[in-house]
C-alpha cells in the first residue's frame, strides 16, 4: 500500500514535511476521542517506501531504557536450553511462551513496566500479530508493519488499537535509573578482551610465516588443528558473553569473526611448532629443479620428489632461505630438510 494512501485509508491528520521531502511520503498523525495518539512515518529504504513505523508518545518515559519484545523462536528456546541466554521471566505463563524480552535493564525495572496484565496482553498480541516485535522505553512505544503486511485490511487497525493498549498500559518505574547511568554501569572489559584476542588470531593468520612444508597433508592436518582451536574458542566466547538475553546472537557474531582467523592462525602455529621444536637431523636432498618464478620476496621451484611417493611438487620458498644464487635455469638444486616434530618434513634452505 502507498504511504500516502495508508494516510487517506486510515484518517491520518498530516504532519510537517521537512524541506526537500516528497509530499507522498510526509508523515501523518491518528487522533482519537480518547487515549494516546499515534504518529506514523514511512520507513524508507534507497528512497522508497517499504513499511510504516507506528509510534505512540510517553512524555513521562523519556528515561526509560529501551525493552524490545519479539516473538520467541527455536533459537531463543535452544539459547536458554544451552544456558547461554537469559530471560527474565514475568510469572505469566501465555507470555513467557510467547514473547521474548530482550533489554539491558534491569530485570525489577523491566518487570515493572510490564507488571500490568494488559499490558502483557497488548504486547503478546502485537508480537503475535503482523508486528513481530514491538520497542519500549525512550519516551515512545514503536513498531513497524512492512509494505506487504500492511496489504491486509486489517493489519494497521490491529496494530493500532494493540500499540496504543500497551502505551496506555505500560508503568513507570518511580526509581528508575536514567539511560546515562545505566551505560556507567554496563561492563565492557569483555568486549575489549574479545576484539583483542581477535587482531592477535588476525595478526597469526596474516604475519606468521611457518617455514615451507613438503605436501599438502600438513596443511590440511593444520586447518583441521586450527579448527579445534576455533571450537575452543567458542566455547571460551561462550562462557564469557553468556547471561543477557540477546547471548547467542552475540556468540553467533563472535564465532563467525573468529572463524575467519582462527583455523589458519592454528595451522600456522602448528607448522611454526613443528619447526620450531623439531629435533631431528637435517638431510641435504639434490634433486632435478627449475625456477617457475622469482620475485623480490620469494622464488617459486618446482622440484622432482622431495617426499616419499610425490614425483613433482612446487614449493614457494622464501628468499631469506636461499643461500647463494638460482641462475634462471639450474637444473638440479640442493634442498636441505628436517623431519619436523609432528612428522612434517620441512625445508630448510635451498642452494645452487
Amino acid at each position: 500500500m502507498e504511504f500516502a494512501r495508508l494516510a487517506e485509508a486510515l484518517g491520518g491528520e498530516t504532519m510537517a514535511v521537512e524541506a526537500g521531502g516528497r509530499s507522498e511520503l510526509a508523515p501523518f498523525m491518528l487522533r482519537f476521542g480518547t487515549g494516546p495518539e499515534v504518529q506514523v512515518y514511512p520507513e524508507l529504504v534507497e528512497g522508497a517506501c517499504v513499511g510504516a513505523v507506528f509510534v505512540v508518545a510517553r512524555a513521562d518515559a523519556a528515561e526509560t531504557p529501551r525493552i524490545v519484545l519479539r516473538a520467541e523462536d527455536a533459537i531463543d528456546r535452544g539459547g536458554k536450553a544451552l544456558g547461554i541466554n537469559r530471560e527474565l521471566q514475568l510469572g505469566d505463563a501465555a507470555f513467557d511462551a510467547a514473547v521474548y524480552v530482550e533489554s539491558e535493564a534491569p530485570d525489577a525495572l523491566v518487570a515493572q513496566v510490564l507488571a500490568a496484565p494488559a499490558a502483557r496482553a497488548a504486547a503478546q498480541a502485537l508480537v503475535r500479530g503482523p508486528a513481530g516485535e514491538v520497542q519500549l522505553g525512550e519516551g515512545r512505544v514503536t513498531a513497524k508493519l512492512t509494505a506487504a503486511q500492511l496489504e491486509a485490511p486489517a493489519a494497521a487497525p490491529e496494530l493500532l488499537a494493540s500499540l496504543r493498549a500497551l502505551a496506555e498500559a505500560m508503568a513507570v518505574p518511580k526509581d528508575m535509573p536514567t539511560r546515562a547511568e545505566l551505560v556507567r554501569r554496563r561492563p565492557v572489559g569483555h568486549i575489549f578482551a574479545i576484539a583483542f584476542a581477535w587482531l592477535v588470531t588476525l595478526a597469526l593468520a596474516v604475519v606468521l610465516r611457518p617455514p615451507q612444508v613438503l605436501a599438502w597433508q600438513p596443511v590440511f592436518a593444520g586447518i583441521g588443528i586450527g579448527a579445534l582451536l576455533w571450537l575452543a574458542v567458542c566455547g571460551g566466547l561462550a562462557l564469557v558473553l553468556r547471561g543477557a538475553p540477546d547471548s547467542l546472537r552475540w556468540l553467533s557474531i563472535c564465532a563467525a569473526a573468529f572463524l575467519l582467523t582462527t583455523p589458519f592462525a592454528g595451522m600456522k602455529l602448528a607448522l611454526y611448532a613443528n619447526a620450531a621444536l623439531d629435533a631431528g637431523a637435517e638431510e641435504a636432498l639434490r634433486l632435478p629443479a627449475r625456477v617457475v618464478d622469482r620475485g623480490e620476496t620469494r622464488v617459486v621451484i618446482e622440484v622432482e620428489g622431495p617426499a616419499p611417493g610425490q614425483s613433482r611438487t612446487r614449493l614457494h620458498v622464501p628468499m631469506d632461505r636461499v643461500v647463494g644464487t638460482l641462475s634462471e635455469a639450474p637444473g638440479t638444486l640442493t634442498l636441505t630438510i628436517r623431519p619436523g616434530a609432528l612428522g612434517w618434513a620441512w625445508l630448510v634452505d635451498v642452494r645452487p
